[in-house]
């Protein structure tokens, strides 16, 4: 029996001294026999180990029947490989099967070379996890939300977890998910909007959370999910959009920072390259970007027109990142500051897409309850939200930014289901 206490990653074989005794496990991704000779692929986490059984090793003949994908844990001598690519090899002198794996495999991805459409794929994602680009999409994910902790937690930000669960009514639209709760009917959380600005009123001052909303939206495209990942921010005491936006900039450039230093194999393996972009970001009004995109003022600027701007402002600017500000009323919700007919909204524009979304709330009673008239909305169906403001509610302000497509974006993936572990679409809801 192979002791798996003294298992060693096969990073740390290329660190071993030649002629020492080490234990590895993992997958087998590949085998060849040559008569007295067999070879074996090893993978785990960090990465591949060539094992070489000669005829020193009893069990030889064996491991022709060793199926692909089976679990094995070896013990065995290092030694300096004779592969064109060199480094070190292990000489078996001990195998254990840990688990044997049926064969043939429902997808495959030998070499990190992708066999199987998206679909079947995520029907077996178990299996997809394994390719080594797919673990590497998630390696970046890990650094990335490390690094998005670790800023907060510099710059003086409690952590919250707030409830999934909300009143049916209490975010309105269509697309919430109600669901039976005991004698009433209740919804998963669109966002964590209205629990971060009572975090606000209760004097928390800095705050965010790192958590799942939900979206009962019939979307078939490659950026949408229907149950998805996000990063929710809010800060006391703001007086504009200034404080927002310095948050955000200085955020996305530490994330880009980490993952550029900590992922650089990672990196290269999926051929990401990453330019962190220089601060202060650009702003770009609304009013100039319509000019820009030669809309009509006031228009929403979607998807295509959103593109459009991000290679005008980096031709002109030579960054992939900017800040969109200064929205017209009419595109502003009712909770947002104005100043006239201007809303105090902020988008941060990366790579061409839109990742993070904010701005300054209005946290004064009397002037909410008119925003909301103004909206021909019913200030009664809008008291779960406007109550606590009538008990002190200080300046606050801040945004949410989606953490699966800040990863696809970085990563430049195809499709956000390829940043998530186990996507939830209109029609997926497992493994």
């Amino acid at each position: 029996m192979v002791n798996l206490s003294r298992r060693k990653s096969t990073s740390d074989l290329q660190k071993a001294r030649i002629g020492s005794t080490i234990v590895l496990a993992g997958w087998v991704e590949k085998s060849k026999h040559l008569g007295k000779l067999a070879f074996l692929s090893l993978r785990d986490r960090e990465g591949y180990a060539q094992i070489v059984a000669n005829k020193k090793f009893m069990g030889l003949q064996s491991l022709k029947d060793l199926t692909r994908e089976s679990v094995v844990s070896v013990k065995g001598k290092v030694k300096t490989s004779k592969a064109k690519i060199g480094g070190k090899e292990l000489e078996l002198i001990e195998l254990e099967v840990l688990s044997r794996a049926e064969v043939p495999l429902p997808i495959e991805f030998l070499g990190g070379t992708v066999e199987t459409d998206m679909s079947k794929r995520l029907d077996y994602r178990y299996l997809d996890l394994r390719n080594p680009k797919v673990l590497a999409i998630f390696k970046v994910r890990s650094v990335m939300l490390n690094a998005i902790h670790k800023f907060f937690r510099d710059n003086d930000f409690l952590e919250m977890q707030t409830s999934k669960i909300s009143e049916a009514g209490a975010e309105g639209g269509a697309e919430l998910f109600k669901l039976p709760y005991f004698k009433k009917t209740i919804a998963l959380n669109q966002s964590q909007q209205l629990y971060k600005q009572l975090i606000m009123i209760s004097g928390f001052e800095k705050a965010y959370e790192i958590g799942t909303s939900y979206r009962a939206e019939k979307s078939h495209t490659h950026r949408h999910l229907t149950e998805f990942w996000q990063l929710d921010v809010e800060m006391s005491f703001i007086d504009g959009i200034g404080e927002i936006m310095k948050t955000q900039e200085k955020l996305l450039v530490s994330v880009l920072r980490a993952v550029k230093k900590e992922c650089k194999p990672e990196l290269e393996l999926l051929k990401a390259n990453i330019d962190v972009p220089k601060l202060p970001f650009p702003k770009i009004s609304h009013v100039d970007a319509c000019k820009l995109l030669k809309l009509k003022q006031g228009t929403d600027i979607g998807t295509e027109a959103e593109r459009k701007l991000g290679n005008l402002v980096k031709k002109k600017y030579k960054t992939d990142a900017f800040f969109l500000i200064n929205f017209p009323e009419n595109l502003t919700k009712f909770y947002a500051m104005h100043d006239g007919k201007i809303g105090r909204y902020v988008d941060l524009i990366y790579k061409n897409n839109e990742i993070s979304s904010g701005g300054q709330r209005e946290h004064r009673y009397d002037i909410l309850i008119n925003q909301i008239k103004n909206k021909k909305l019913n200030p009664k169906d809008l008291e779960f939200y406007t109550t606590p403001f009538k008990f002190g509610a200080p300046p606050h302000g801040g945004f949410g930014m989606g953490i699966d497509r800040m990863l696809m974006f970085i990563l430049n993936l195809p499709n956000v289901r390829e940043a998530v572990l186990f996507p939830r679409d209109v029609e997926r809801t497992g493994p």
